[in-house]
């Protein structure tokens, strides 16, 4: 279930990194090759540049029509470059019961904030679990809660455990927030004895920072069947290089990790050849921002299982 990638380095016109690729991310809306399901609910992104204005504010775009067929994406894909991008394919259950609406498709944002995030995986239980995850989130957030899905939540609940969310923030702050949320939602799932495994991959981002994360709750353990595609825990890549674009036949970074100026980060690589991409670790997070000189920097940390 979903797909979503993240950006940052030196301005990147959306096209190279939503259609070019051979597996770029509208391409994984029907043909993901690292996950058995189609992504059909809806897409969205949020950008950032420092040359538009208001450049801390992000850009977002959301519609819930299957992305490969919505002319406006592909329109602006081959106008607009940025610097920072959050962009996601929702993938849901094919259940009459779920909800394909705009307020449940990625990127969340809350008006006057520079962080969004995105969301993939299942949070199991979460009817059960969010009344009790409200006295966690601050009033004013909560008032803005118009999705009804977890990853709506999830959003609301890492605003609310940053200490000034207006920022500017730093990655440590945001992977703070992140692992205060896990240790609520853990405790949570506890009083209600849900065991299941639910896993809560992240792409977060503000413009300077981006930060992803690869975590599921109670790997392996299921009381029924998972609906992510038959994958137990999904996956999250990485690459970062310079010169982002089309070498020798193939879209990839060049020059390796040292005095890179961008990271790419996504659910899959978005080209076959995934020579310059590193999967990131079970329980960890991938740490990223831009120094004065426009060079990208960061690390990987560990996070509580």
């Amino acid at each position: 279930m979903c797909r979503m990638l993240g950006y940052l380095g030196t301005p990147v016109l959306l096209d190279h990194l939503l259609y070019a690729p051979d597996s770029s991310l509208l391409k994984q809306t029907v043909d993901a090759q690292m996950l058995s399901m189609l992504n059909l609910a809806g897409f969205g992104f949020a950008a950032w540049d420092p040359a538009w204005a208001e450049p801390a504010s992000p850009l977002c775009y959301r519609t819930t029509q299957v992305a490969v067929f919505d002319r406006n994406i592909a329109a602006i894909a081959r106008k607009l470059s940025a610097g920072a991008v959050v962009a996601h394919l929702r993938g849901v259950p094919y259940r009459a019961d779920t909800q394909v609406n705009l307020e449940n498709v990625h990127p969340f944002h809350f008006e006057g904030l520079p962080i969004v995030m995105a969301h993939n995986g299942d949070l199991a239980g979460f009817h059960q679990m969010r009344f009790d995850l409200v006295e966690h989130v601050k009033p004013h957030f909560a008032r803005q809660i118009m999705g009804s899905s977890d990853s709506a939540w999830l959003y609301a609940l890492l605003v609310s455990q940053l200490d000034d969310p207006v920022g500017p923030l730093t990655p440590d702050e945001i992977v703070g927030a992140v692992g205060r949320v896990f240790a609520l939602i853990r405790r949570i799932r506890e009083r209600h004895g849900i065991a299941r495994s639910s896993s809560v991959n992240l792409v977060i981002g503000d413009g300077r920072n981006l930060v992803s994360v690869r975590f599921t709750f109670d790997f392996g353990r299921f009381e029924v069947a998972p609906f992510q595609g038959g994958v137990e825990f999904l996956s999250q890549w990485f690459t970062l290089g310079c010169d982002y674009g089309l070498h020798d036949g193939e879209w990839k970074m060049i020059g390796g990790p040292a005095g890179a100026d961008a990271v790419i980060v996504a659910s899959e690589p978005l080209t076959r050849d995934v020579a310059t991409w590193v999967e990131l670790p079970e329980y960890s997070a991938l740490m990223m921002s831009r120094d004065a000189e426009g060079r990208c920097r960061g690390q990987v940390v560990a996070l509580d299982a």
